[in-house]
């Protein structure tokens, strides 16, 4: 199962071809893998950020909302609370903090069993456990 990170999904709606190319075959690549799609709802919250400062938001909205139709929406739960809680202080302590938004999205997906899909590797490259995947 695969988890979409903000990343793609702005690509998929984005207006940059090259980009929304990359995107659409990582789609293709996951789905021939017969992989499930997912994301979670701190992404979603990530795609209203930007809608908010969009200089289309009828287009956007519509579009975003077209696209969350496709994906199942994983939800924070105990589990993944304490899953960013053993990360975020794992990472404090070596060092290397992270953003919460990113620890709340790697939480999320680690505890559903997901791997996460995003072009900002870098960004989760210190999460234990974590599989992560770029296109």
């Amino acid at each position: 199962m695969a988890c979409l990170d903000t990343t793609i999904l702005i690509d998929l709606v984005g207006r940059r071809s090259a980009r929304k190319r990359q995107a659409v075959r990582k789609i293709e690549e996951l789905a021939e893998r017969g992989q499930a799609l997912t994301t979670t709802r701190f992404n979603v919250a990530e795609l209203y950020v930007g809608l908010a400062r969009s200089t289309r938001p009828k287009d956007d909205e519509e579009a975003i909302g077209t696209l969350l139709r496709e994906f199942e929406v994983l939800e924070f739960n105990d589990a993944a609370a304490r899953v960013f809680g053993s990360i975020t202080g794992l990472l404090q302590q070596i060092g290397r903090p992270a953003g919460d938004m990113d620890v709340l999205i790697a939480a999320t997906a680690m505890v559903h069993g997901h791997s996460l899909i995003t072009r900002n590797v870098r960004h989760f490259r210190h999460i234990p456990h974590l599989l992560v995947e770029d296109y």
